[in-house]
């Protein structure tokens, strides 16, 4: 007797079946594979109240973090948590599944319920990275002042897990003096197993602190001490005359009227008059052992030291003398120079 093959139909029923088979004995050991884990079949009987957010302080989030409730398997990691300092979100969909895989009394009230969970950091922020590589590079280079470092792709800064030190290593520093041009490798913590590293390259360029007025002063204004503040500036840009001193400025008169931080040249500031125009002072004349006083008037501003013309009162006569003081004018006598 010759035997047909079966038809299609019937192979493919024959097929679903085997299927359905190793899915149910599958799913067998798999439970059973679960009751052998964990050590006993268990099932939370009470309901559960779910946290609408959450901060972990791990590399996971565990079924206790979810519930407000303290639960028997609390400790058990259901999902990677996000990085440090960010934050995910956990939906209705996948909470179900957890719900279900773990036996609890508990399903999502809408599809739009979640749990968002946020991760403990720390940081290091970019000032203090920009410190350690001009530290490293003073190091390096023998700069006696300061540096002022600038990233390739600006300013960036570490964001870390709790228990990593927040700390820099510079490793494999490179800095060319002549084009002002660095690399290196920063390391994350500085000693110990590395939890953070990253490729940096940049300018470094030399600072000096120079003085500058700490509010904007209008023309004819006396520079004070108070005035001053100190402003840290690129090398390359004092050029000319400016002022790298603050006794070059204590004392002296605005020229015009100047800003606040503004970088000042010597030619933006004058002596401050001692005398004023139109001012009444004594003319010194000293000659040997001779010396005489008179009353002047003066016809200009001056500062002490400066040449400054003046009129004598009573022969209305004018004369050049220098100022000594606020009140005194020192007349030169040469020859016979007759004062009536």
């Amino acid at each position: 007797m010759i035997r047909r093959p079966p038809s299609r139909r019937l192979a493919y029923l024959m097929a679903s079946s085997l299927l359905a088979g190793f899915a149910a004995d599958a799913a067998r050991a798999q439970e059973t594979a679960s009751a052998d884990v964990f050590g006993y079949e268990w099932q939370e009987s009470s309901p559960l109240t779910l946290r609408s957010s959450i901060m972990v302080d791990d590399d996971v989030v565990r079924l206790g973090d979810l519930f407000m409730e303290t639960l028997s398997l609390g400790d058990t990691p259901v999902a990677r948590a996000p990085a440090p300092g960010q934050t995910i979100s956990l939906d209705a969909r996948f909470l179900r599944q957890v719900a279900r895989a773990y036996r609890l009394d508990w399903e999502p009230e809408t599809r739009l319920e979640r749990v968002l969970v946020g991760r403990l950091s720390h940081h290091i922020a970019a000032p203090e990275i920009t410190a350690a590589v001009a530290e490293a590079l003073r190091d390096r280079g023998g700069h006696a002042g300061g540096l002022d470092v600038m990233f390739d792709g600006g300013e960036f800064e570490f964001v870390l897990p709790t228990n990593v030190a927040a700390d820099i290593g510079i490793r494999n520093l490179q800095y060319d003096p002549a084009s002002r041009r660095f690399a290196a490798m920063l390391v994350v913590p500085a000693e110990g197993p590395t939890a953070l590293q990253r490729s940096v390259t940049g300018w470094a360029y030399e600072t000096v602190e120079i003085p500058v007025l700490n509010r904007a002063l209008p023309a004819g204004t006396t520079v004070q001490q108070g005035d001053l503040d100190w402003l840290s500036v690129r090398a390359e840009r004092l050029v000319g005359n400016v002022v790298t001193d603050a006794r070059q400025l204590i004392g002296m008169s605005t020229r015009r009227p100047l800003r606040s931080n503004q970088i000042l040249r010597a030619s933006d500031l004058v002596m401050t008059p001692a005398v004023r125009k139109n001012s009444l002072v004594t003319l010194a004349l000293q000659s040997g052992a001779m010396s005489l006083s008179l009353t002047g008037k003066v016809l200009e501003d001056a500062a002490i030291g400066q040449p400054v013309r003046v009129l004598n009162v009573k022969s209305k006569k004018e004369l050049v003398g220098v100022v000594r003081d606020a009140g005194t004018i020192e007349i030169p006598l040469v020859g016979h120079l007759t004062l009536n």
